[in-house]
C-alpha cells in the first residue's frame, strides 16, 4: 500500500474520531475482535485449579462473607471479592464452558479500553491538548491492541488486572470531574473501592490523583481535604477488611523465607530490586515484543542497575522539565507509569509470589504509556511539520502490535502451548517444567510427561522443596497412569522426602492402597490406605477427596457408619462431579 494511500486513510478516519460516539464503537468492537481469538481457548495455569477444580465453590451465598470475612482464620488466599462475583456470575451462565469466561474477560477489556479513552479526554482537555479528540483516539487504540495485555486478557485468572483496570480507569475519571461537579466524588469513591475489591494494585489510585492535583495546580483547594480523606478511609477500610479474611500467599520453603526476612532489611538489597524492576518494566512497555509467563528473576547485575538509575533519572528530569515548561500531560503521564508500578516493584522484593516480575502488571500502567506515547507521536508531527511521517510511523507501530497481540494469543490457548512454551524460555526453573509434565499427563503423553519431570528435579534445575515435591508427585500420578504402582509409591514417598505435610502425596498412597485392596481384596491395604488418607485429612482438613475416598475404604471395610460420616464430610468441603454424585450414592446405601 502506498503511503499516500495510508495517509488518505488516516485522514478520512481522523474526520469519522470527531464523533466520540463512532470512536467508542469502534474501540470497542476493535478490542473485542482482536481478542476474539481467545474465545478458543480452555482452562489453564491457574483456571485449573480455581474453576475446573473447585467451581462448587461458586455460590453467591459466599459473597457476603468474602466481602466481609467474619475473622475465621486462613480463609482465602486473595480479598478480590470483585473477582469471585464475577466468576460466580460466569458459573451461573455458563457452567464449566472456557468460552464464556474467557467471553467476560474480553468484554471486560473491550470496556476498559473505551473508559481509557474517555479517560484521555478528560486528562488531556485539562492540561489543554491540541487536538485531544484524536490523541484520545490514538492512545485508547494502542491500549486496545498492546501485546502485554494478552496475558490479563487471554487468560481467565488474569481478569484481576483488567477488573481492577476498568474501576481504577473511572476512579480516575471522576475524581477529575469532581472539580466541576463535587458529587462525582462519590463515583470516584465507589469507583475506587471497587478497583481495590479487585485487585491490590489499586492502591496506587490516591498517588496517582494527588499527583495529577499538584501537575494541574489544584491541591490547593480546600476540597481536596475531603477528597484525600476518604481515599485514605478507603485503603484502610480495605487492609482491615483484608487483613481478617487474610490468608499467607507463600509458597516457599521455610529456607526461602528465612533469606528473604533476612533480606528484606537490607535497604541497598530492596533498592537494588526495586530500580532494576522498574528498568525491566520500562522496557518492556517501550518494546512489548518479548514473551514469558514465567518470568523468574529481578536482574540485579551492576551494569543493569547503573541503566536503572539513569533511565529513571532522566525520565524523571524530562517530567520536571516538561511540567515546568507547561506541557504536563508529559509529567503526567510518566508520573502515571511510575505510581502505578510501584506496587509490582513492591511484589518484586517481598517475593510474595511465585513470579516476582509478570506481565499481567503492566495492564494499568500501560495506559500512561499509551496516552504519553499517542501524545509524543501526533505532537512530533505538528512541531516538525512532518504529519504524513508520524501517521506512517503510528499505522507501522499499530500493525506490530496487531501481529504480536494475535500470535501471542496461540500460546495461551491450552496448557500444552503455554508451558511448552514457558518452559523453554525458563528452561532453568522447575515450575515450568512440572507444568509442562501434568499438561502432557493430561493429554495422555505419559512418557514424554515423565521425561519433563525429571528435568525439574534435576539439580541444576531451580526449584525449592516444595515443587520438588509437585514434580515428584506428578512423576508418581504419570506412573500410575502407566498402572507401574511400585514406581507410583516411590516418587509418593520421595514427594514427602521433599516437603514431609504434603497432603496430596498422601492422599495418593491412600489411593495406590485402596486400589491394591480392590485387585489383592485385602483388608490390610484398606487399613494402610486408611492411614494414609487420614494422614492427608490431618495436614488439610477440607480435602474433600481424601474424605470420599475414605468413606470408600469404611464401605470396603463394612464400616457404614464410617463411611456415611466421611461422606458427608466430603460433600461439605466440596466435590466436582461425578465425585459429588459418588458421596451422595453412599449416603443413599441402605443400612444393613
Amino acid at each position: 500500500m502506498r503511503s499516500d494511500t495510508v495517509v488518505q486513510y488516516c485522514n478520512h478516519l481522523i474526520g469519522l474520531i470527531g464523533h466520540r460516539s463512532f470512536a467508542v464503537i469502534f474501540l470497542f468492537l476493535l478490542s473485542f475482535g482482536i481478542f476474539s481469538l481467545s474465545l478458543r481457548s480452555g482452562f489453564v495455569w491457574d483456571d485449573i485449579e480455581v474453576i475446573e477444580k473447585n467451581y462448587y465453590s461458586f455460590k453467591s451465598d459466599h459473597i457476603a462473607s468474602v466481602l466481609i470475612p467474619k475473622g475465621q482464620e486462613n480463609v482465602i488466599v486473595y480479598y478480590r471479592p470483585m473477582v469471585l462475583i464475577s466468576m460466580i456470575a460466569d458459573w451461573s451462565m455458563w457452567g464449566l464452558s472456557p468460552f464464556g469466561f474467557h467471553l467476560s474477560n474480553i468484554i471486560f477489556n473491550s470496556i476498559s479500553t473505551v473508559v481509557l479513552y474517555f479517560l484521555a479526554l478528560v486528562v488531556l482537555g485539562e492540561f489543554n491538548v491540541e487536538g485531544k479528540e484524536i490523541t484520545a483516539f490514538l492512545s485508547a487504540l494502542l491500549f486496545a491492541i498492546y501485546p502485554m495485555h494478552v496475558e490479563s486478557v487471554s487468560w481467565v485468572a488474569g481478569r484481576t488486572d483488567v477488573l481492577c483496570g476498568v474501576f481504577f480507569f473511572l476512579a480516575f475519571v471522576f475524581h477529575v470531574l469532581s472539580y466541576r461537579r463535587f458529587w462525582f466524588l462519590v463515583l470516584a469513591a465507589f469507583s475506587f473501592s471497587l478497583s481495590l475489591l479487585s485487585k491490590e494494585v489499586a492502591v496506587a489510585f490516591p498517588i496517582v490523583a494527588i499527583g495529577f492535583d499538584l501537575i494541574s495546580r489544584r491541591y490547593k483547594r480546600r476540597e481536596n481535604i475531603l477528597k484525600y480523606c476518604t481515599y485514605a478511609a478507603l485503603v484502610f477500610l480495605y487492609f482491615y477488611l483484608r487483613r481478617m479474611g487474610f490468608v499467607k500467599v507463600l509458597s516457599v520453603s521455610e529456607g526461602d523465607v528465612q533469606q528473604s526476612t533476612h533480606n528484606i532489611f537490607e535497604i541497598w538489597e530492596i533498592l537494588m530490586v526495586i530500580l532494576s524492576s522498574y528498568l525491566f518494566y520500562i522496557w518492556k512497555l517501550v518494546f512489548p515484543f518479548e514473551f514469558n509467563a514465567f518470568i523468574t528473576d529481578v536482574p540485579r547485575d551492576s551494569y543493569y542497575l547503573f541503566s536503572s538509575v539513569f533511565v529513571i533519572l532522566a525520565l524523571c528530569i524530562i517530567g520536571f522539565v516538561s511540567i515546568k515548561r507547561k506541557r504536563n500531560i508529559t509529567g503526567f503521564t510518566l508520573f502515571w507509569v511510575f505510581a502505578t508500578l510501584g506496587p509490582s516493584c513492591i511484589i518484586a522484593f517481598l517475593g510474595i509470589a511465585s513470579t516476582p516480575l509478570a506481565e499481567r502488571y503492566l495492564y494499568i500502567p500501560s495506559a500512561g504509556y499509551c496516552m504519553l506515547v499517542g501524545y509524543l507521536i501526533l505532537e512530533s508531527g505538528r512541531r516538525i511539520k512532518a504529519q504524513r511521517v508520524s501517521q506512517i510511523f503510528c499505522v507501522l507501530l499499530c500493525l506490530s502490535y496487531l501481529f504480536f497481540t494475535i500470535d501471542r494469543q496461540g500460546v495461551w490457548k491450552d496448557s500444552l502451548s503455554l508451558w511448552e512454551d514457558t518452559s523453554r524460555k525458563s528452561f532453568y526453573y522447575g515450575i515450568p517444567h512440572s507444568n509442562y509434565g501434568m499438561a502432557l499427563i493430561d493429554a495422555g503423553r505419559i512418557d514424554e510427561a515423565i521425561r519433563e519431570l525429571l528435568i525439574a528435579l534435576n539439580p541444576e534445575i531451580k526449584n525449592n522443596d516444595r515443587g520438588r515435591a509437585d514434580a515428584a508427585n506428578d512423576l508418581g500420578i504419570a506412573y500410575g497412569y502407566k498402572k507401574d504402582y511400585r514406581n507410583a509409591a516411590k516418587w509418593f514417598y520421595k514427594a514427602l522426602d521433599y516437603y514431609p505435610a504434603y497432603a496430596k502425596a498422601y492422599y495418593h498412597l491412600g489411593l495406590i492402597y485402596f486400589i491394591k485392596g480392590e485387585d489383592n481384596n485385602s483388608p490390610s491395604d484398606y487399613q494402610i490406605a486408611e492411614s494414609y488418607l487420614k494422614k492427608a485429612l490431618e495436614i488439610y482438613p477440607s480435602y474433600g477427596r481424601a474424605n470420599l475416598f475414605l468413606a470408600k475404604v469404611y464401605m470396603k471395610l463394612g464400616e457404614r457408619k464410617e463411611a456415611r460420616e466421611q461422606a458427608k464430610m466430603a460433600l461439605r468441603s466440596g466435590l466436582i462431579e461425578p465425585l459429588s454424585t459418588e458421596a451422595r450414592d453412599i449416603l443413599n446405601e441402605p443400612e444393613k
